[in-house]
């Protein structure tokens, strides 16, 4: 791995994760508690406001963010999922984070990873994160219209796609002189019009994000 401060890591040095659609990604479950989702990674977050959470790659001298984890505030139908409630300092979730509205609380809605250190997310065996982007979108596409999956195939105002359908938004990362795939992926509640930088559900901190 280069020390460059555009360097990406190399496809062997990238943990694997595997992709479930509106489910979860790799350790991840959407409905964590903030506590549930930093007890899965082992770590507390480098950075935490009030919608979401920026962790740092697993290795400390790697200077840059693995993933984003972002949170809706949790609603009255909202049920913990069973999983353990720890943080990495042994502090026990003891549900207030599900209090309907809480403002320092929320449940995981999305995950955005990283493209120059996050894990290699795979969805049915395609590759997400760190890719060519056209490459990347042609086989997400042709693997959707074999499953009959390509009904919500949306073109984002800044000209990235998103897959309602597996609740999949195929961003672009800048690695220095080229373009990287940047995946987010999103609990069903957040899939309506999940491309709109101007009115979807994704935080205005990601479309930030290049």
């Amino acid at each position: 791995m280069s020390d460059s401060m555009w360097s990406v890591l190399a496809e062997s040095e990238r943990e694997r994760w595997e992709a479930m659609p509106l489910v979860g990604v790799g350790p991840l479950r959407f409905g964590m508690t903030r506590g549930q989702v930093s007890a899965a990674l082992g770590r507390g977050p480098g950075m935490s406001s009030g919608d979401c959470a920026v962790y740092s790659p697993p290795d400390p001298r790697v200077w840059g963010t693995m993933l984003t984890a972002y949170f809706r505030p949790a609603g009255a139908d909202d049920v913990p999922p069973d999983l353990p409630g720890h943080s990495p300092t042994e502090e026990i979730d003891d549900g207030y984070e599900y209090m309907p509205g809480h403002r320092c609380g929320g449940v995981l809605a999305a995950l955005a990873v990283d493209a120059r250190f996050g894990p290699q997310v795979r969805w049915e065996g395609l590759a997400l994160t760190g890719r060519v982007p056209s490459a990347t979108e042609d086989a997400v596409h042709a693997e959707l219209q074999d499953r009959g999956l390509d009904k919500q195939i949306r073109f984002s105002q800044e000209g990235t796609y998103s897959y309602g359908e597996i609740g999949l938004l195929l961003r672009v990362q800048r690695a220095g002189d080229i373009l990287l795939t940047r995946p987010v992926f999103a609990a069903p509640a957040w899939i309506e019009r999940l491309g709109d930088t101007s009115e979807g559900p994704i935080p205005a901190r990601e479309w930030n994000n290049h």
